[in-house]
C-alpha cells in the first residue's frame, strides 16, 4: 500500500517510525518445504469402538457416526492401553521422535542448513526434547538454536510460524525448522462405566500426526510466504478446552460449546486482520479451518459464510486424520498444496481454533 504525502512527511521526520516501516519491509519468510508423517497403525471408527470397549453403545456409536472421522492413526494395541499414563511416557516419546524424523526426511533438506528449531507437542514429559535430540540425530552445529512449545494444542500452527519469522528477520539467510508431533493415543484410555460424555467426544475424533516444515527467507521459491500472522484469545475461555488426568484415566475434555465459543469472534478478527493488508474474504482463494471436529469447521464456515467446497481440505484432513491436536493445520495446507495447486498470486487463509480458546490466522500467497 502507498503511503499518503502526510503519512510519508511524518516517516521522514520520526526516526522511530522510520525503524518500524524497515522491520515491515524486511525479507518475508516462505514455506521452503512441508511434510506430514502419520503413525504405523490406521483404525476405522468401527475398530476404535472396538479396541476403546464402546461397541454396543449406542450413544458412543452416535457419536463416532457422526464426527465427520473415518480413519485415524493410533497407538490401541493391548501392550500399550494396559500401561498407565506414565508408563506410557517413554514409549510416546520414541514415537514422536521417530515421526519427527521421518517428517524432517521426507522434507528433502539439508538439515545442516536450519538455524533454529522449533518443535511443539500438547503433551510432551520428555527431556532432553524432541528439539534436543534431532540436533543430536542430524549432528547440527552445537549452536543451533532449539525451542520446544508444549500446551497449546490445536492452536499451535500460528505461534509457530510466527515465532519461525521473527526469528528469521534477525538472521534470514539462516531456514528455521518447524516440527509438531502429537501422540493424542497417549491420553486415551478404554471406556468405563463412569465416563463423561467429553471422554467419548475426545475417542471418536483424536489422532496421532505429524508434520515438519522449513521455513526459508529466499525471495524465489514455490511455496508460499507468510505475509501475517495474529493470535486471539477469546476472554474468560479457558474452560473449554482443559486436559483431565487421574491416576488411572486421562483424557482432554472439549466443553459442548467449544464450536460456539470459537466461532464467535471469527468474523470480526479475520476481517480486521484482512482489511490491514487491503483485503476482504472475497479476496481468498484458498481457506485452511483446522480439522478440529465437525462442528468446529461447521462453526468457522458459517461464522465466515463459507461453504462445504471452500473447506474441502479440512474435511478431508478431518475424515482422513481424525483431529491431531497440534499438526492439525499443516495437513490441511499440506493437502491445498497438493490438491488445490495454488496459482501464483493467491492469497491463503489459515485458521486455528486451540487452548485459550486461542483463534489463529496465517496469511499466505503464493
Amino acid at each position: 500500500m502507498t503511503p499518503t504525502g502526510a503519512a510519508l512527511r511524518q516517516t521522514t521526520r520520526t526516526p522511530l517510525a522510520l525503524s518500524m516501516r524497515r522491520t515491515r519491509t524486511r525479507p518475508t519468510a516462505r514455506i521452503a518445504a512441508l511434510a506430514v508423517s502419520d503413525g504405523p497403525t490406521a483404525y476405522t471408527q468401527e475398530e476404535v469402538l472396538e479396541r476403546l470397549g464402546l461397541r454396543g453403545e449406542e450413544s458412543a456409536e452416535g457419536v463416532f457416526a457422526r464426527c465427520g472421522v473415518r480413519t485415524r492413526n493410533l497407538n490401541l494395541s493391548d501392550e500399550f492401553l494396559d500401561l498407565s499414563l506414565q508408563g506410557r511416557a517413554d514409549a510416546v516419546e520414541e514415537d514422536l521422535f521417530t515421526r519427527a524424523v521421518g517428517a524432517v526426511d521426507t522434507l528433502g533438506i539439508d538439515p545442516r542448513s536450519v538455524g533454529t528449531i522449533l518443535t511443539s507437542s500438547l503433551f510432551s514429559l520428555g527431556c532432553p526434547t524432541i528439539a534436543h535430540r534431532l540436533v543430536d540425530h542430524y549432528e547440527l552445529d552445537p549452536s543451533t538454536d532449539k525451542y520446544h512449545v508444549t500446551g497449546v494444542g490445536c492452536a499451535s500452527a500460528v505461534p509457530l510460524m510466527r515465532l519461525a519469522a521473527q526469528t528469521m528477520a534477525a538472521e534470514p539467510a539462516r531456514p528455521v525448522l518447524i516440527v509438531a508431533a502429537e501422540s493424542m493415543s497417549s491420553i486415551l484410555t478404554r471406556a468405563t462405566p463412569e465416563d463423561p460424555k467429553a471422554k467419548t467426544i475426545g475417542s471418536a475424533i483424536f489422532g496421532d500426526g505429524c508434520a515438519a516444515a522449513l521455513l526459508s527467507g529466499e525471495v524465489s521459491g514455490e511455496g508460499p510466504k507468510i505475509l501475517d500472522t495474529q493470535v486471539h484469545q477469546v476472554a474468560s475461555s479457558g474452560h473449554a478446552v482443559t486436559l483431565a488426568i487421574s491416576q488411572h484415566d486421562s483424557y482432554l475434555h472439549l466443553a459442548r460449546d467449544l464450536p460456539e465459543i470459537g466461532a464467535s469472534e471469527l468474523a470480526e478478527v479475520a476481517d480486521g486482520f484482512l482489511a490491514r493488508h487491503g483485503l476482504t474474504r472475497e479476496s481468498i482463494a484458498h481457506w485452511m479451518v483446522h480439522p478440529g471436529g465437525r462442528r468446529i469447521v461447521e462453526g468457522a464456515r458459517d461464522a465466515l459464510g463459507l461453504s462445504d467446497e471452500d473447506l474441502a481440505t479440512s474435511w478431508q484432513a478431518l475424515a482422513e486424520h481424525g483431529n491431531v491436536g497440534t499438526p492439525s493445520i499443516f495437513y490441511v495446507l499440506d493437502a491445498t498444496c497438493r490438491e488445490r495447486m495454488p496459482a501464483r498470486g493467491e492469497h491463503g487463509l489459515a485458521v486455528t481454533i486451540g487452548p485459550g480458546v486461542t483463534v489463529g490466522l496465517m496469511l499466505l500467497r503464493w
